[in-house]
């Protein structure tokens, strides 16, 4: 299946380079993943055998249509015509991951136990941006289990200044002996 969500995927993507609007498309694409994932009866509207295309076709115009763009929509129809709305959540989550790779951009999740200001959240996305050389965007999670700190979670690096990590390192330490 894997190899299905990244063709559609990479065929968006490959449309959003020739007319140049690669971080355009991947905003919509975002917006779109996160309605899929919210809105389940939507999906299961695209999907169900007992609506005509055509009827699909209208939904997707007058609710998706007003809102982004022609290309977008499009690719929303030819998902459709080709029986594949079940699916489209996953699609659109491989769309953005191709996307983000092209842009080098990378998705994180900062756990803490307090919300995060804004201000807070753009100063530790510039410390990590230089670190890895990749644009970072953070979602802010909360988990009380930290006791203190944060943890910043990245598809390939884990940053944990939380204080139960610390906690884990010293019990760790004490059993091997001490030192």
């Amino acid at each position: 299946m894997n190899e299905l969500y990244n063709r559609y995927a990479l065929a968006l993507l490959e449309l959003a380079k020739e007319a140049n609007k690669v971080e355009d498309f991947r905003k919509e694409v975002s917006s779109l993943t996160t309605v899929f994932k919210d809105n389940p009866e939507f999906v299961e509207f695209l999907s169900s055998y007992n609506f005509k295309e055509e009827d699909k076709y209208a939904f997707v115009d007058k609710n998706v249509g007003k809102f982004y763009s022609y290309e977008l929509v499009n690719y929303i129809k030819i998902i459709i015509r080709h029986h594949r709305s079940s699916l489209i959540y996953k699609i659109f989550k491989e769309t953005l991951m191709r996307f983000d790779d092209y842009l080098s951009i990378e998705q994180g999740k900062v756990y803490s136990t307090v919300p995060l200001d804004n201000k807070e959240l753009v100063r530790l996305k510039k410390v990590i941006e230089k670190n890895t050389g990749k644009k970072i965007e953070l979602i802010n999670v909360l988990d009380e289990s930290l006791i203190g700190g944060i943890k910043v979670v990245l598809k390939n690096d884990i940053y944990d200044a939380s204080i139960k990590s610390k906690v884990v390192k010293i019990k760790e330490m004490l059993l091997k002996g001490g030192n």
